[in-house]
């Protein structure tokens, strides 16, 4: 009796997400890298799923010399595309506000508190915004969610800045100075 032969297990259906990722990913080896780069980390504050070291990282890997380049494009794309987040969240606050009759206004005095809703989210969301957008949080959770609970405009711009240098330039940084064994430590 011949026993019959292994048969291949049918290769795994890949999910979208995990699709677009690998396709972004490939870019980093073309000439479109940089803007591809820039544009993903536009995006990527808003509504883009795939973030931006996914192309960041190769793009380190392949040009160890260029990590401070990319690392500060990245940067700067990814704060202007922060802004397009926020007012999208601005735009949600205010049709929620009016939709689900939200009052924001709703005073608090308890617990020696004495604000409004709309106060006490505004003035302390951007301590969270800004260590959100340091660690491995979706950077548009942060820019729409300060734009929906009207965190304001400079304490968002400077939560963006010092959050998302830090977390581009480390990166990069540690890509250029421990190379591909640092790839493991990141999950990119």
């Amino acid at each position: 009796m011949n026993p019959s032969p292994p048969v291949a297990a049918p290769p795994e259906k890949l999910s979208w997400y995990r699709r677009l990722y690998l396709r972004v990913e490939a870019l980093s080896s073309t000439r479109y890298a940089v803007m591809a780069l820039i544009v993903v980390s536009v995006i990527d504050a808003s509504v883009f799923p795939v973030p931006p070291f996914v192309l960041l990282v190769p793009m380190v890997l392949a040009q160890p010399r260029r990590w401070l380049p990319y690392s500060l494009a990245g940067t700067v794309a990814s704060i202007l595309g922060g802004f397009l987040g926020y007012y999208l969240g601005t735009l949600i606050h205010q049709g929620a506000l009016t939709f689900l009759d939200i009052n924001l206004d709703a005073r608090i005095e308890r617990f020696g508190v004495n604000a409004t809703v709309g106060e006490l989210l505004g003035q302390n969301f951007w301590v969270l915004a800004l260590l959100c957008s340091v660690l491995p949080t979706p950077f548009k959770v942060v820019a729409i969610g300060s734009g929906m609970v009207a965190v304001p405009l400079d304490r968002f711009f400077l939560a963006a800045v010092l959050g998302r240098s830090a977390r581009f330039l480390a990166v990069g940084g540690v890509m250029r100075f421990f190379g591909p064994t640092a790839r493991k430590w990141l999950r990119v």
